[in-house]
């Protein structure tokens, strides 16, 4: 173990995280928001949602999209770099230039090894990005005819930051809009609703203050800044609530700055949310059949958060929504889970990625035969791709966990299980007397 190196890595990544707590900025743009802020002429509306920004959301946001891309991607590479859901969407040279300039150093790194080509074009691109040279990074992937495949699903598994914001700059914004505003969204997620419903009210607010003649231009920048309130208070309920579902994989450095925003007046005001408004739709999903639609593996992943899902192999993925949705009403049927919609539609989010339930994520009571564990063992073993034990300990409660080495246990599970496993997926979970 080379310890002097990963000293400094260590040290370079709590530079960068304290460094994107304290939201760093452009001098210029320093300096224009600290004029407007004391100019008497600046409306109290404009002033709230500027101090809101500087404040809570924008350090919040840019903190845990620097965990995300520095650590918690990291963390879950074998299984970004094997996600095919969305080579469709390719990525230039110049747009993974830009994502691996805003990470570590020690990240791009780790990127940019994943890069398969010939001898030294590793080294290369990566010497290229510390010398801030995107002709020669784009000129090596073209020339070297490397396989950047699994670098661009990383770069692509990025979160946007606060450096990302003023690179689109005012001149993009527009832009920016049209794509939001036509990204997919799930109508039953509330939080991806609210952001949805801000975007789209930002696009005529952002056309109309282009008209700098237009006499009703003072008013309409008030209503642009209060929309863009209503903006930056849906980003920050997005990010908050995986921070909060995620919870367990942060660390406590990190959590101390999290949670020194969360427990501020500003950020509790925007987090409440009356419990009366979510009694009705938790009641009605309770008396729903559970049945995954037909086109529920067609659906893109969700690699933002991959600590929140295991990765199914690909045999049982290719076996339908039918199959799983069989597997899940058995799992329930003998006991082995909750009987409730809602503990199914949770268990296959966890399983898949897919169709991420509103609000929290609550851990899934597993009720394994005899109290122990085994059934789930062998659930985590044969049907994801990598058995990941540590996730399996965080997504469920109740049982009695094995001391080491799980996988072992996994064929001392019960035996009708083991073999109504085999008749779901005869290719993963082959029977065994």
């Amino acid at each position: 173990m080379n310890s002097l190196y990963e000293i400094n890595k260590r040290k370079e990544y709590q530079a960068g995280l304290r460094q994107a707590f304290e939201l760093p900025m452009p001098e210029g743009l320093r300096l224009d928001l600290e004029e407007l802020m004391a100019d008497d002429e600046t409306s109290a509306a404009v002033k709230e949602t500027l101090t809101l920004w500087r404040t809570v959301v924008g350090p919040f946001t840019n903190t845990i999209a620097y965990i995300v891309n520095n650590r918690l991607i990291l963390a879950s590479l074998p299984n970004i770099i094997q996600d095919d859901s969305n080579d469709g969407d390719t990525m230039l040279a110049e747009e993974m230039y830009d994502v691996l300039q805003r990470l570590n150093k020690a990240t791009a790194k780790a990127f940019i090894a994943t890069v398969k080509g010939r001898s030294g074009c590793v080294e290369s691109l990566y010497g290229a990005i510390v010398e801030h040279d995107e002709k020669a990074f784009v000129r090596l992937l073209s020339d070297t005819r490397c396989d950047a495949t699994p670098l661009a699903r990383l770069c692509r598994s990025c979160w946007d930051d606060v450096q990302t914001g003023f690179t689109l700059g005012n001149e993009n914004l527009s832009h920016y809009l049209d794509y939001m505003s036509e990204f997919p969204f799930d109508r039953d997620d509330r939080d991806e609703q609210d952001f949805h419903s801000a975007v789209q009210q930002m696009q005529p607010d952002w056309q109309q203050i282009q008209d700098i003649d237009d006499p009703d231009i003072d008013a309409n920048l008030e209503q642009y800044f209060r929309d863009m309130r209503t903006f930056y208070e849906a980003n920050f309920r997005m990010c908050a609530h995986f921070y909060q579902d995620s919870y367990g994989d942060f660390k406590p450095d990190e959590r101390l700055l999290l949670d020194g925003i969360l427990q501020c007046p500003e950020a509790q005001q925007i987090l409440a949310v009356e419990a009366t408004e979510q009694e009705p739709t938790a009641k009605a999903a309770e008396a729903e059949p559970f049945l995954l639609p037909k086109d529920y593996f067609d659906w893109n992943n969700c690699p933002n958060m991959p600590t929140e899902y295991f990765y199914l192999k690909k045999s049982v993925r290719d076996k339908g929504p039918l199959i799983l949705t069989d597997l899940i009403n058995y799992l329930a049927d003998m006991g082995y889970i909750e009987d409730r919609a809602t503990v199914k539609q949770l268990l296959a989010y966890r399983l898949t990625g897919r169709c991420r339930p509103e609000g929290g994520l609550p851990a899934i009571e597993w009720r394994g035969k005899n109290g122990k564990s085994y059934e789930l063992i062998y659930l985590v073993r044969y049907l994801s791709d990598r058995g990941d034990y540590k996730k399996m300990r965080r997504f469920f409660v109740g049982p009695e966990w094995v001391k080491d080495r799980d996988s072992s246990y996994a064929n001392a599970a019960d035996t009708e299980f083991r073999k109504r496993m085999s008749e779901f997926y005869p290719e993963a979970c082959r029977f065994v007397v």
